[in-house]
């Protein structure tokens, strides 16, 4: 399995591919492929639709490799691509503005914990559980959650791919955290609550 690129050596290969260097393009397409079909997958749950726009994308990136510029974070900038397209492609085929899609666009988030792997079923209880409530949440704090989350990405990158204020993204991480707090300790309740009925 691919590690994800650390900084240093994503802005090493992003040097490469500007210069004209094929293979480093294919090095950031190979180790960045898996976040981002995930993070595709998220914006919307058509597999074939989202390779398509990864593939779409690596080309159009090669096409201007010569007059591209450089980039602070590039898994970070890949994501903003990602999405801008995927948006793009989807506000041609529902024949709507990008900017409307852009405002309403769902998004979906599920754990990439592999359950076979847990051996204690508390412990699924809880992964599940924990998708249970986060689903709840208004689609921009699923997508805060997931990029601050799932994707490791700092409070800046998720500013740039969520085009947001910083002070934007505390805030909002604030009042998603605070909500699955009050969720998650409604949710534990009913749990325990169903399981003395059953002891």
């Amino acid at each position: 399995m691919n590690r994800r690129l650390d900084s240093d050596e994503a802005q090493q290969l992003w040097h490469e591919y500007r210069a004209g260097d094929m293979y480093a393009l294919a090095n950031i397409i190979q180790r960045a492929y898996p976040d981002l079909f995930h993070w595709g997958m998220r914006l919307h749950a058509d597999r074939e639709f989202v390779k398509d726009c990864i593939q779409e994308m690596f080309v159009s990136l090669w096409k201007i490799h010569d007059t591209i510029g450089s980039v602070e974070n590039v898994r970070s900038y890949l994501l903003v691509v990602l999405k801008t397209r995927i948006l793009r492609e989807l506000s041609k085929k529902y024949n709507t503005h990008q900017s409307s899609l852009s405002d309403e666009y769902s998004f979906s988030v599920e754990f990439a914990a592999d359950l076979r792997l847990i051996e204690e079923e508390h412990e699924i209880y809880q992964v599940r559980k924990m998708e249970q409530v986060i689903r709840h949440l208004p689609d921009r704090q699923k997508e805060l959650i997931y990029l601050r989350f799932y994707q490791d990405l700092s409070y800046e990158q998720i500013a740039e791919v969520m085009q947001l204020e910083r002070q934007s993204v505390y805030n909002l991480l604030n009042k998603s955290l605070n909500s699955l707090r009050k969720n998650w300790a409604v949710a534990f309740v009913g749990f325990l609550l169903q399981w003395s009925i059953w002891v």
